[in-house]
């Protein structure tokens, strides 16, 4: 696990490259926090500052890299020799689906991306709720209960189907069972779903959210949404998701429930 120090210093950095780059990082804190031994991170410090970060996040089949380096100590390579030490060690443990993130608005970041051996793939983009924004009213028979180790053959297959992967390489992202804040879509008595609420500052992410195809375009998907946005926002917190480009149905009903863009992920994809 990362250390009290080394999560501080991470967060400390990123916080001067935002302010400085006006971009916002992807930095998948929900996992920095709750590292495996078997995951790692790669680090340049001078003396006892961090000049330069890049992580690594692995999702079954797939992996994303991102970095940041203190403004002032760009251009030294730094980041190429990280990143390309995440990416051998990546594909030594068998892994070749290797997405670079960059945001689209980081000047920096995208001429790093271009610089390395890598082709665009997809953007995503970055989503918040805003209250008066939202269209309809909560409807239907759909509820939320927080999943159980009980249910975990259940998320694995949602996330095979949502997310094309196998469910060998599904079952991979959970060998410590079900992640905290996971929660089963119920249509009626029929389970109909999942997604994950993770909590990051005064923010929740909604991440992982699959309806089961025969059940889509039944308002379901709206329904939970809904319900979610009603009960984080009574916490006084801000409520994010992402959606992929190429999914207009997606971002349709994202839409349709008071999200609006905020910004934009790009993902370029390191040739083998």
């Amino acid at each position: 696990m990362l250390g009290k120090k080394t999560l501080q210093d991470v967060k400390a950095l990123q916080e001067e490259v935002e302010k400085h780059d006006e971009i916002k990082l992807k930095l998948n804190w929900d996992m920095l926090q709750k590292r495996e031994e078997a995951q790692h991170d790669f680090f340049y410090y001078d003396k006892d500052e961090l000049i330069a970060f890049v992580g690594t996040y692995r999702f079954g089949n797939k992996a994303e890299v991102c970095g940041m380096v203190k403004p002032t100590e760009r251009r030294k390579g730094h980041a190429t020799r990280l990143t390309l030490e995440a990416v051998a060690q990546l594909r030594a443990a068998g892994i070749n689906h290797i997405l670079l993130n960059a945001p689209a608005k980081s000047v920096s970041g995208q001429s790093f991306a271009r610089s390395l051996p890598t082709a665009y793939s997809f953007s995503e983009h970055q989503m918040k709720w805003h209250p008066n924004k939202m269209k309809t009213a909560v409807t239907g028979d759909v509820t939320l209960l927080e999943a159980s180790d009980t249910d975990l053959a259940y998320i694995i297959k949602m996330d095979a189907l949502g997310f094309e992967m196998s469910e060998t390489e599904a079952g991979s992202m959970y060998k410590s069972g079900v992640e905290e804040g996971t929660y089963i879509i119920y249509a009626g008595k029929d389970k109909a779903g999942k997604l994950r609420i993770v909590d990051e500052g005064n923010e929740s992410w909604i991440y992982g959210f699959v309806v089961t195809p025969p059940l889509q375009g039944k308002g379901i998907g709206r329904s939970v949404l809904q319900q979610v946005v009603e009960r984080e926002s009574n916490k006084g917190r801000q409520v994010h998701l992402e959606v992929a480009l190429e999914n207009p149905r997606a971002l349709k009903l994202y839409t349709s429930v008071g999200f609006i863009e905020t910004g934009t992920q790009d993902y370029f994809l390191f040739k083998e």
